[in-house]
């Protein structure tokens, strides 16, 4: 069964920023998140503490915007997070650190947007990193 927000995405090749799926219910660019890839080296991303992630991404620019969901799990394309029920992040930030993490485990993440009315983007590509 296809996930209900899960997105086409963006191929952006071999950067370590990978590409995040149009925002098409708000109507925006696309987002970036930074998160390593399965040589487990990061870029634009760090984890200064055992258990820890930093995500970042670009902000987006729609009027509307209310805020960014971090969605985030141990297995691919599921996360311990419902839809609409994501790590809710401010508009305005473009970074935010997971805590909390197993040290070892391989976590998955993915971030979407919402509006005002609470309508919320597709997520993004999915993105994971290995915990130090």
């Amino acid at each position: 069964m296809e996930h209900p927000h899960r997105s086409a995405g963006v191929d952006c090749g071999s950067s370590a920023r990978r590409c995040l799926g149009a925002l098409p219910l708000l109507a925006i660019a696309s987002l970036l998140i930074a998160c390593g890839g399965s040589s487990g080296s990061v870029s634009g991303a760090t984890s200064t503490t055992a258990g820890t992630a930093t995500l970042a991404w670009d902000a987006v620019t729609a009027p509307n915007l209310h805020g960014y969901r971090v969605y985030y799990g141990t297995f691919a394309g599921t996360y311990l997070q419902s839809p609409g029920q994501g790590v809710p992040v401010g508009n305005g930030a473009t970074t935010y650190q997971v805590t909390g993490l197993s040290t070892g485990a391989t976590y998955y993440f993915v971030v979407t947007a919402y509006d005002m009315q609470g309508n919320e983007s597709p997520y993004s590509n999915e993105v994971f990193k290995v915990i130090p």
